[in-house]
């Protein structure tokens, strides 16, 4: 059975009252990704028992029952690597985050959209006085709805709400960033206590990373090196707010989105969303106030001003915030940048799904004159719909460049496969029992061969190999730094580090230290990010274990077997990545780092001197060649006991080769992880794209009056939320088919498939939507409609 991770990267955009249409579809994520995941046992490896089925909610045992379905050709696990968001987009790409992170429900959230984002409970308190002297204007008010907006909105409900909305305040947002806090905060806290708690939908070793984009009203400056002058400062109103949940190992979930984190989230939430106009800016002291009236603690305030907000006590009451979609409203660069990296345990099938509730429309002959914009026109255009609207054709076409540069890393890894094979089959003894002190020597005369045989390409490859460890350790150097300001110092620690690397490549007398002593010292002892590099590419031969082929396999393989060393392997690239996390050292560390920073900013011409001790120290914590011992053994002893022993040499071979592979693809990469060099797809969700259930002439409530339109009724709050689901279901069905392969299941089966998702969705909300039973029914009978071979079988049974 061929066993695929369909792993998804997720971009939301803003919309302002689409923000619901975009909660059904984060509804409907969810829900996959619970089925997919309660599919398998992850700590046994095997699957569930049926009656686990019978327990789960109607549409995630709809989604289970398609996976079954596939499973005899595709056992498909269905994960979410990265989220981002902007404005709507943004606050629901924090709350579908935090529900896979910790596997909690959105039930609580449903609700919070459908009761509460109307515009009578998102309204500002009025002095009476404001109140009664906008009543003189009602008169004017009512001519003007019914007259302008008469055949657009016929709703008594909404046209009222909109009178109502227009006797607000004029010249100040009529919205409250208080309440909205508050009912994020409940919502969260509600999430929590119907959550099972210690529990997580983020495979083990995996990492999900959530972005959210925000605007700095006052900015922040930015230096920037010229050759003259010296430098220029700008301001910079960017934040992309990163927060992550780590799943390092079983029951160890290293989370930022944790019960304890709900401030900075919530604090995320207001500031992505505050639309200009409608809410006043976001500011921390508005946040306080919400928490001390709530009696709330915000454990984590300094760290999160500090490094996510990059404030200090002094500039905090001088900064507030608006919403991110004045600077970036399609956030794809973020996700792009992360999923390119993602490891993934099985063959991997990778979709970058963006939500579009409002794409543009095919262009239209233009008859007539074209209008020019009045002045208000152009003004709110400037401010709000073209900020709101940058192309993303930019970015997709990196993601192109990318999967060509995929392609050929893949072509180039098959190709160099047999002359690795070649060149390390007579180190390797044809033995059964191997020690780990053979293997140890194996692999050194492994790489020093490798080097001696790369000629001129070896000065790219250990240049660098060496920038990369001075960026690494660099970054590492100022996170121990607690001095405030020592992250802006960085580049001039990297300047230390990396001509410290040169000096001693210089006073080699080999080209670029190949061998010598001192160089390949400070590489044994800190280069940590070749060890993960070398693990990962193991998992990469592993992965294709999985596959029997009668034709050179002896026997099939054990998947038991191959699950328990990867996760061995895991671990290892944890205990790994563990080196660069600045709480892995101590107080000795963080002294020299301190001392490092401190001479920079004094301009020291000492500061050079401090990098000897800092290696020093940072080799001897790091114990690299400690795990590279425990590494030996896993290949040596653990693996001769899982596999046979074609399985087990073609795996130690693999990992003594790696210096073959690395000089050919790191130089390309420039990166820590190649293991997966699989394109990227790109699908859209949208009420366009979502034709096996479209009906002509269907919109989104919400786009009326200038996407606030959902604000003013409940029952299209409701219709667009349902509609959130049932085109997020159809495109997701499309989306996991198309990852198991084209003609995987017979028509007829998909069609069933589709009008299960789609009529289970009804059914948990047939009780819940109590505005729009007709538009329930209506969902119902047209879903039996272009399914009447389901709704036959249905009613049998």
């Amino acid at each position: 059975m061929k066993e695929i991770e369909l792993r998804l990267a997720l971009v939301l955009y803003g919309g302002v009252s689409l923000a619901i249409y975009m909660h059904g579809v984060s509804r409907e994520i969810l829900s996959l990704v619970r089925a997919s995941s309660l599919r398998l046992d992850r700590r046994s490896g095997v699957f569930r028992d049926t009656d686990t089925a019978k327990q789960l909610p109607p549409v995630q045992s709809a989604y289970k029952e398609l996976l079954d379905l596939l499973s005899p050709v595709a056992d498909i696990r269905v994960v979410v690597d990265a989220i981002a968001g902007a404005s709507a987009g943004g606050v629901n790409g924090i709350m579908l985050a935090r529900a896979i992170a910790h596997d909690l429900p959105l039930d609580d959230h449903s609700e919070m959209w459908l009761q509460n984002a109307d515009v009578t409970r998102l309204a500002r308190p009025q002095s009476g006085l404001s109140r009664y002297l906008k009543l003189s204007v009602s008169p004017v008010l009512d001519q003007l709805i019914s007259s302008r907006l008469d055949k657009k909105i016929e709703s008594l409900e909404t046209r009222e709400k909109l009178r109502q909305f227009m006797q607000s305040r004029w010249f100040t947002p009529p919205f409250s960033g208080e309440r909205f806090i508050g009912w994020m905060l409940d919502a969260c806290q509600k999430m929590e206590e119907r959550g099972e708690g210690g529990q997580t939908l983020i495979p083990r070793g995996q990492t999900l990373d959530l972005f959210v984009t925000i605007t700095d009203y006052n900015g922040v400056k930015r230096r920037i090196n010229l050759d003259d002058p010296d430098y220029v400062e700008e301001w910079d109103h960017r934040r992309i707010l990163n927060f992550h949940a780590e799943h390092r190992t079983y029951g160890n979930l290293d989370s930022q989105m944790d019960f304890e984190n709900i401030p900075e989230l919530v604090f995320a939430a207001r500031a992505t969303s505050s639309f200009p106009g409608a809410f006043p800016p976001a500011t921390v002291a508005e946040m306080e106030r919400v928490l001390s009236r709530q009696q709330k603690p915000w454990r984590y305030r300094n760290e999160f001003l500090e490094q996510g907000l990059e404030l200090t006590p002094e500039t905090l009451s001088h900064h507030c915030f608006v919403d991110g979609s004045v600077v970036m409203n399609k956030p794809f660069a973020p996700v792009i940048d992360v999923i390119e990296e993602r490891p993934a345990a099985r063959e991997v099938a990778r979709r970058l799904i963006y939500v579009d509730p409002a794409p543009v429309e095919p262009d239209e002959a233009v008859t007539g004159p074209v209008e020019i914009p009045g002045f208000f026109r152009v003004i709110l255009a400037s401010l709000a719909h073209i900020p709101r609207n940058e192309p993303i054709g930019d970015d997709l076409k990196e993601l192109e460049q990318n999967n060509r540069r995929s392609r050929w890393l893949a072509q180039l890894i098959d190709a160099a496969g047999p002359m690795v094979e070649k060149a390390v089959q007579g180190l390797l003894p044809n033995w059964r029992i191997v020690s780990p002190e053979i293997l140890s020597k194996c692999r050194k005369t492994a790489t020093k061969a490798a080097f001696d045989q790369a000629g001129f390409a070896f000065l790219n490859y250990q240049s660098l190999k060496l920038h990369a460890l001075a960026e690494r350790l660099a970054s590492l150097s100022c996170r121990l730094c607690e001095e405030a300001g020592a992250q802006k110092r960085e580049e001039a620690v990297l300047s230390l580090f990396f001509t410290h690397f040169l000096k001693l490549t210089a006073d080699s007398k080999e080209d670029l230290g190949r061998t010598d002593p001192e160089v390949v010292s400070v590489l044994r002892g800190l280069d940590v990010d070749y060890r993960i590099r070398r693990l990962r590419f193991v998992i990469r031969k592993l992965n294709g274990f999985y596959h029997h082929n009668r034709d050179v396999d002896v026997s099939p393989p054990d998947t038991e077997a191959l699950d328990h060393m990867k996760a061995l392997l895991y671990e290892q690239i944890d205990h790994l990545s563990w080196r660069w996390n600045e709480t892995f050292y101590g107080d000795k560390n963080r002294q020299l780092a301190e001392k490092l920073v401190g001479d920079i900013e004094a301009r020291s011409s000492g500061a050079a001197e401090n990098v000897v001790p800092i290696l020093e120290n940072m080799t001897q914590m790091m114990g690299l060649s400690d795990l590279d011992r425990l590494q030996d053994d896993l290949f040596t002893e653990t693996a001769r006991d899982l596999f046979d022993k074609q399985r087990h040499t073609a795996l130690m071979r693999t990992y003594i080769g790696f210096p073959y592979y690395d000089l050919i693809t790191f130089p390309v990469l420039q990166r820590n992880d190649f293991a997966e060099v699989t394109e990227i797809l790109v699908d859209r969700i949208s009420p366009r794209d979502a034709a096996n259930l479209y009906v002509d002439g269907f919109d989104l409530k919400g786009k009326a009056l200038n996407s606030f339109g959902a604000f003013f009724n409940r029952s299209w709050r409701e219709h667009d939320y349902l509609w959130g689901r049932l085109n997020a279901a159809d495109r997701l069905v499309s989306i996991v088919l198309s990852a198991a392969g084209e003609g995987t299941l017979p028509q007829q089966e998909i069609n069933q498939a589709r009008a299960r998702i789609f009529l289970a969705i009804l059914e948990e909300e047939r009780g819940k939507l109590a505005e729009i039973p007709e538009e329930i029914e209506r969902v119902d009978a047209l879903v039996r409609s272009i399914y009447p071979d389901f709704a036959h079988v249905s009613e049998e049974v």
